[in-house]
């Protein structure tokens, strides 16, 4: 006895969220809570002690990644060791200022949501750079997203 397509379908539960998706939310969640514990913890410690305990605190996990069977593939291992390490640097490097606002006084509520206009920047290189093409729709994107952070930080 064969099941019909129509009832073959109905069987066959469909993702509420695709995968890419509930990373995404999960991201926004925990470096959210991350920006809102950076602030406590700028209230007593310096942005520099700030970001070594930032970097023992990934310890465990860099413990897992290391275990990972994915760690060993890539098409140019070389290029992309160069890129994360440099990466991390940068990474590091806008930790540290982003510590110093919330130690300077920068409130959480508007300092956060203003680092995270970052894609800005990503935008603008990627145009400059890898020439790629920004549609119109997306430069008023970008132009909305400055006029919101002015409007949070007033």
């Amino acid at each position: 006895m064969s099941i019909a397509p129509q009832e073959q379908e109905l069987a066959i539960p469909k993702r509420m969220l695709p995968p890419w998706l509930m990373y995404s939310l999960l991201t926004i969640f925990l470096w959210g809570v991350w920006g809102a514990t950076s602030k406590a913890v700028a209230n007593d410690i310096n942005a520099y002690m700030n970001q070594v305990l930032f970097t023992i605190g990934l310890v465990p996990l860099l413990c897992l990644v290391v275990r990972s069977p994915r760690l060993a593939g890539g098409k140019s291992r070389k290029r992309g060791i160069f890129y994360a390490v440099i990466t991390g640097i940068l990474g590091g490097t806008g930790n540290i200022t982003f510590f110093t606002s919330l130690t300077l006084g920068g409130r959480a509520a508007v300092v956060v949501p203003m680092m995270s206009l970052s894609p800005l920047a990503t935008v603008i290189l990627a145009f400059l750079v890898l020439r790629e093409r920004i549609s119109a729709s997306q430069i008023m994107g970008l132009g909305l997203a400055v006029v919101a952070i002015y409007l949070l930080s007033m």
